[in-house]
């Protein structure tokens, strides 16, 4: 085991938001996810795996959070059935006993792409199925997005505890978009990484690809995909906050700010999860006005945007060497990327997850086992059938289910923004999501979706499914 010199810093802060309380643990810890490229430590007897700040700072706070009578209490409510955190919990044990199981089930049965060593570092190769260090290591991180779940659901349970993980929320989209550009800045001064010292993870660092003539935002994570990934739960929950009137002078800027970082990254994710958003929000929004009245910002967004693209497109088609530029950039981002090299081992990815999951007799191979390049063909891989159940019944339930939620403006707008970003983080999960953890910001947003005020405890049946306007918007 290797304690890196930001596992130390990691350690301190730990220690100091375990002592001022969740006003500050919080922050720190949303703050935390943010370093998607640095490792706080080194495990080197399980091939090099990394435990990141924010797994490390995970459980400063889960122990924080567990020893305090008030917040525990909540936990049972969220684990109750159907609830979605009693599918959440159902799905851990089915990723803990597929982990240990399956991989030697069905050893030999199926290859399967797996990151392993090779002489050159770390990497992708086909090889026979069997048990890896990517199974024990998966399921931890399983595990730890089960633990934020609860902790940020019993704070979200609070009136406190809701505003200081919005708050979190909205410091940490502005903290991402800082480390955005500082990355540019180095990039533009020829000053290099200025980075660099959060880069000490063993992953694979593509922080310095240009595409377009465009140096592509990663900011403080490995790869252009994953910062669009992460940028686009805050772009999501700050745009849907500043519609609802909350905080729009910081909202509505980080929205912006965020949208065009997303732009910036020439990320394929980042694109499909950007359009996907706009695209159902704007129509959440028209049906929004049918059921009674909307804050102005919301008028003013059903309004403006068909104007805005048609100016854009417009003014793009008029102007040729725009036009040429935007043609470029779908057709290296959409089209092309399809045929490329990059794109034609990611369709390998998927067909082989999808032979895998027939080998398998629809089991899935174990978390860990099984690479894909889309989330939902990686859940099928990996946890088969029985998984994939129980995992979407765990989405059903932050999307669709609403009783024994905040009602107040304030929590409903956070809860609202919450969802939208669980939403818009699956959608570019979906584009290229190459394992079933779907980072710790999708989890602490899922739990702050699924709080209720602290008194609401009893559990009820399943409401019938719903429109998905009434029911994010």
């Amino acid at each position: 085991m290797q304690i890196e010199a930001i596992g130390l810093v990691a350690v301190g802060l730990g220690l100091l938001g375990w002592t001022v309380g969740p006003r500050l643990s919080i922050p720190i810890f949303f703050a935390s996810t943010l370093l998607g490229a640095a490792a706080a430590i080194i495990l080197t007897s399980v091939g090099d795996a990394n435990i990141q700040p924010a797994h490390l700072l995970l459980g400063f706070l889960v122990v924080a959070a567990f020893a305090n009578r008030n917040v525990l209490h909540a936990v049972p409510s969220a684990l109750a059935f159907p609830r979605a955190g009693f599918w959440l919990l159902l799905t851990g044990g089915y990723v803990a006993i597929s982990a240990i199981i399956f991989p030697r089930l069905f050893a030999g049965a199926t290859y399967v792409f797996a990151i392993a060593r090779t002489e050159i570092g770390p990497g992708i190769v086909s090889m026979p199925l069997a048990p890896t260090s990517g199974n024990i290591t998966q399921t931890v991180y399983f595990f730890g997005d089960i633990a934020c779940f609860l902790v940020f659901y019993a704070y979200a349970c609070k009136p406190a505890g809701l505003k200081a993980i919005a708050y979190a929320a909205i410091a940490a989209a502005a903290i991402n978009l800082t480390f955005a550009a500082v990355d540019l800045a180095g990039y533009w001064v020829n000053a290099g990484d200025l980075l660099a010292f959060l880069r000490n993870g063993s992953y694979r660092m593509l922080n310095d690809a240009i595409s377009l003539g465009f140096k592509r935002i990663v900011g403080s994570f490995p790869e252009a995909s994953t910062f669009a990934y992460f940028t686009l739960g805050f772009f999501a929950f700050c745009t849907k906050l500043w519609l609802d009137g909350i905080k729009a002078r910081f909202t509505g800027p980080l929205a912006l700010l965020s949208l065009l970082a997303l732009a910036f990254s020439t990320s394929s994710t980042g694109y499909a999860g950007t359009v996907g958003l706009l695209a159902a929000l704007w129509i959440a929004s028209i049906a929004g006005t049918l059921r009674g009245p909307v804050p102005r910002a919301t008028l003013i967004s059903i309004a403006a945007a068909p104007l805005l693209v048609a100016i854009f497109l417009i003014g793009a088609r008029l102007n040729q060497p725009a036009w040429q530029m935007l043609e470029s950039i779908v057709n290296q981002t959409v089209v092309d990327k399809l045929a490329s090299e990059s794109g034609v081992e990611r369709a390998k990815w998927n067909a082989q997850a999808f032979i895998n999951f027939s080998d398998t007799e629809w089991l899935g191979g174990g978390v860990g086992s099984v690479r894909a390049s889309s989330f939902p063909v990686a859940v099928l891989g990996n946890i088969g059938a029985i998984g994939a159940v129980t995992y979407g019944s765990f989405f059903f339930g932050i999307l669709f289910r609403r009783k024994n939620r905040w009602t107040a403006p304030f929590p409903a707008a956070c809860q609202s923004g919450a969802r939208w970003a669980c939403l818009t983080q699956l959608i570019g999960a979906s584009v290229a999501g190459s394992f079933i953890d779907l980072g710790l910001p999708f989890y602490i947003f899922a739990g702050l979706a699924c709080a209720g005020p602290a008194q609401a405890r009893s559990a009820e049946p399943a409401p019938a499914a719903r429109s998905l306007a009434p029911v994010l918007g």
